[in-house]
């Protein structure tokens, strides 16, 4: 469990993890919470909570989430680990359902938690939820469970705030994602990790592997969240060969090619905006009738806010990109002229 200043939240998700683990009947167990540089004080206290298992409590700078994980992989000792957030209350059926009848079958070894959103009197969880109801419906609109590998792999939800695997198979992929990265921290450690493991690995889903999460419940910690999710859905999906690296390359092209027209063409400004604001409305139609009214309402509201954040995360960690790209190719021709 990676924590940073999530000091509240532990004193929740700890014990429903440690309620769903003694469901379980699990005995082999420990529990690493992994603090990333915290200043809040997150992990004083949390060896108070009651636990038959042992708990340990690993301090180190802030480095991000990822490299928080791989920290607490690298000192787990057991065959099968648990990522979780400290935002994500486990159900507490869920690990038993798993260990008591999935986990020995080879085809069943990889689980990615079914993620309930909390979204009582949080319009931001009810826009995320309603974002990933639409993204995902080819497993929402019908929740059972399932597998899916890297040809449906774009088609599914995914995250490692609730995922369990075998130590060896994450292992594997955390070494091929080192090696597909020059960023660790605006590196995708969600889609581009879990696409590495689905090369050779099932993905399994069901309800009854289930966790609840709590989403950021202000409009300065929403912006912060969209920006970010903006900059890793590039790692993520610029690479070609899934079923968003077309729109991505559209999208992208069209933040290039509309400034300019504008400018050459300003007479084009008020159509341009009509045109947003009549798609902002079909939106909204097409919205309520995929989803509930409320969770409509909520993403109809915030999509222009959200559209401005995450395609600022696109440019920014494209243009990244492109520079270091940039910068290695000149790197390469001084290597090969180096008179020049």
């Amino acid at each position: 469990m990676p924590v940073y200043n999530s000091g509240k939240w532990l004193f929740e998700s700890l014990p429903r993890l440690i309620d769903s683990l003694k469901e379980a009947n699990i005995t082999k167990v420990e529990i690493i919470v992994i603090d990333d540089g915290s200043t809040d004080g997150s992990t004083d206290g949390i060896l108070n909570i009651p636990c038959p298992y042992k708990i340990k409590i690993i301090k180190q700078k802030n480095s991000g989430r990822f490299l928080a994980r791989k920290k607490g992989i690298d000192e787990s000792k057991y065959r099968n680990v648990l990522l979780i957030d400290s935002r994500v209350l486990i159900d507490k059926g869920s690990i038993g359902y798993i260990f008591n009848s999935k986990i020995n079958s080879k085809q069943m070894q990889v689980w990615n938690g079914h993620v309930n959103i909390d979204k009582e009197g949080n319009i931001f969880a009810r826009f995320w939820d309603a974002l990933v109801l639409i993204a995902w419906r080819r497993y929402f609109s019908n929740p059972r469970e399932c597998s899916y590998g890297l040809a449906d792999f774009d088609y599914y939800p995914k995250g490692t705030g609730c995922f369990l695997v075998p130590k060896k198979i994450i292992v594997k992929a955390i070494d091929a994602f080192l090696l597909q990265t020059t960023d660790i921290r605006n590196s995708s450690d969600d889609t581009l990790l879990i696409r590495i493991i689905a090369t050779d690995n099932n993905i399994n889903l069901s309800p009854e592997f289930s966790c609840t999460y709590y989403s950021r419940n202000t409009f300065k910690k929403y912006i912060a969240h969209a920006h970010v999710r903006g900059r890793l859905f590039v790692d993520g999906f610029l690479r070609p060969g899934n079923r968003f690296f077309v729109p991505l390359i559209i999208f992208l092209s069209l933040c290039l090619f509309i400034p300019v027209l504008l400018v050459l063409q300003p007479y084009l400004l008020m159509p341009s905006i009509i045109l947003l604001i009549v798609l902002w409305l079909i939106e909204l139609a097409v919205s309520l009738m995929l989803i509930g009214i409320k969770d409509a309402l909520s993403l109809w509201i915030l999509s222009p806010i959200f559209a401005i954040a995450y395609g600022l995360g696109i440019i920014i960690s494209s243009f990244r990109i492109a520079s270091r790209l940039f910068r290695g190719y000149i790197a390469g021709l001084n290597a090969n002229n180096p008179n020049k």
